[in-house]
């Protein structure tokens, strides 16, 4: 790793992510550590002690909207006129009252019953994918698993959930993949639009009832909470954070956790022999979710004002990150951190968050995981 003169931990390289070795010296060396964004010139912060993550995540003097209230004539809050706007106005970008307000209309629709149900639909799903697979190769051949399942799995269970039809999945995929990862400002904004022209249709349909179905996407358009509703808006919103987050999330906890178990095959061996344990599945999911944390860290949140960490002041405007892969590993606590034990207990992880950004989606995600790679397993015992 190259070493800046500017910030000698190197926090920006691309090598710095997962590298448990740095973030091991951070916490003992800096684990407030202030660095500067070569991009921008603008000063980050980014926490990797757990105590100190736990405690910004549920810090009330951090929001996600500060870098407006701080302009010395802040924009008005009204109806976006631009598409790209309109989308990323979801709960992960903002703070109270308005975080609140959508939290408790999605958690109408978003219910562990509606969850729960879709174990039957996420199955067929898995077992459908693999036996596509197992009919294409032949003994000893090898495949991308990223790509093959645990890409398609993840964005054929949103639709599933959505009642999205599965057909247009490859449609899907595209419009996701380039959201998420193109640098083309032309081509993204294609991809908006035709996303976006795609979800008024589907909405459309369920308002004149032209599709009677109980999918998530329904329950959203008709969820109300006093008499309020979700907007237009707001309802295209959630769908695009379901699909940005849920996609890339759910993608690497897959493969994340068929790595661990790779790496680890003692531990992969007590799960393939306790496969109807619910117990221990269960236990193997959260550590998997520790070991190998699906988003290595949080979205970033700025300083209202400033705010004393750790001995350091993190002023007013600066960006801050919790480090959460550090924080999972945490020796202060997890006992013996580096160790993937699927048996671990207790497991007091934070990948999915903490405070008001806690994922929505948790209980939705730790189902996608467990069956993914509970049906890897029974399909293909000895990969």
């Amino acid at each position: 790793m190259v070493i800046s003169v500017t910030n000698p931990f190197d926090i920006f390289s691309p090598e710095a992510r997962s590298n448990h070795a740095l973030y091991e010296r951070m916490r003992n060396d800096d684990p407030v550590h202030r660095a500067i964004d070569p991009r921008t010139g603008d000063p980050v912060w980014f926490l990797t002690r757990y105590d100190h993550c736990v405690s910004f995540m549920k810090d009330k003097r951090f929001g996600k909207e500060t870098r407006f209230r701080l302009q010395a004539n802040p924009p008005e809050k009204q109806a976006s006129t631009s598409t790209h706007e309109t989308i990323n106005r979801h709960m992960l970008n903002l703070d109270e009252p308005d975080h609140a307000r959508l939290k408790s209309l999605v958690h109408k629709a978003f219910t562990p019953s509606r969850v729960a149900a879709l174990r039957p639909r996420l199955q067929a799903l898995a077992d459908g994918l693999l036996e596509a697979l197992d009919n294409e190769l032949a003994d000893g051949d090898e495949f991308d698993l990223t790509e093959r399942y645990a890409e398609s799995f993840s964005l054929l269970s949103i639709m599933a959930m959505l009642g999205i039809p599965s057909a247009d999945y490859l449609q899907f995929r595209t419009w996701t993949k380039t959201l998420l990862l193109s640098r083309d400002d032309i081509t993204a904004h294609t991809a908006i639009i035709e996303f976006s022209m795609y979800l008024h249709r589907q909405i459309d349909l369920r308002h004149e009832r032209l599709i009677s179905t109980d999918d998530l996407l329904t329950g959203l358009i008709f969820a109300e909470d006093g008499g309020d509703r979700l907007s237009r808006q707001e309802l295209l919103a959630m769908v695009f954070l379901l699909f940005a987050a849920g996609y890339e999330t759910v993608t690497n906890f897959i493969s994340n956790g068929v790595l661990s178990l790779m790496e680890n095959p003692e531990q992969r061996q007590i799960l393939r022999d306790n496969l109807d344990n619910p117990t221990i599945v269960n236990s193997a999911v959260e550590e998997m979710l520790r070991y190998k944390c699906p988003s290595y860290m949080t979205l970033p949140s700025w300083a209202i004002e400033d705010v004393e960490l750790g001995g350091k002041v993190i002023q007013k405007g600066d960006i801050v990150h919790a480090v959460l892969d550090a924080a999972n590993r945490d020796p202060a606590v997890f006992a013996q951190p580096n160790m993937f034990d699927i048996l671990r207990h207790p497991n007091k992880h934070i990948a999915f968050s903490q405070g008001i950004h806690h994922c929505l989606g948790a209980p939705l995600a730790r189902l996608e995981g467990e069956i993914a790679i509970t049906t890897l397993l029974r399909w293909m015992p000895e990969w």
